[in-house]
């Protein structure tokens, strides 16, 4: 699926800061149907293997089914600010679960 294709049906996906401990990604579905396909696989498992973290640090993965998002929240590697941390606004942090979207859109649950 090419980027495109992607924000053709993905209205936003970001990632941010949650504090100096953990980032948070909010996903947001132009389409009820491609809200429902991500729904059905967008699980702690699924997110913890796309990080490469351990499943208890992923903090937790929520939906909003009124504006058809996702909110998920993970343990960062290094508090925000401290010596190896790569990021420290926490806003470049969503290719992982792009991909991961991706393939939920094409079909891998």
């Amino acid at each position: 699926m090419s980027a495109g294709a992607v924000m053709d049906r993905v209205r936003v996906l970001r990632s941010k800061n949650a504090g100096p401990y953990a980032l948070t990604f909010d996903i947001v579905l132009r389409d009820q149907a491609d809200f429902e396909r991500i729904a059905a696989g967008l699980k702690a498992e699924k997110v913890a293997s796309a990080y490469r973290i351990p499943v208890e640090n992923v903090l937790g993965t929520g939906r909003i089914d009124e504006l058809s998002a996702f909110k998920i929240s993970i343990m960062r590697r290094v508090p925000a600010g401290h010596v190896g941390d790569s990021d420290c606004y926490g806003m470049n942090q969503e290719q992982p679960l792009t991909r991961l979207v991706i393939r939920l859109l094409e079909g891998d649950t």
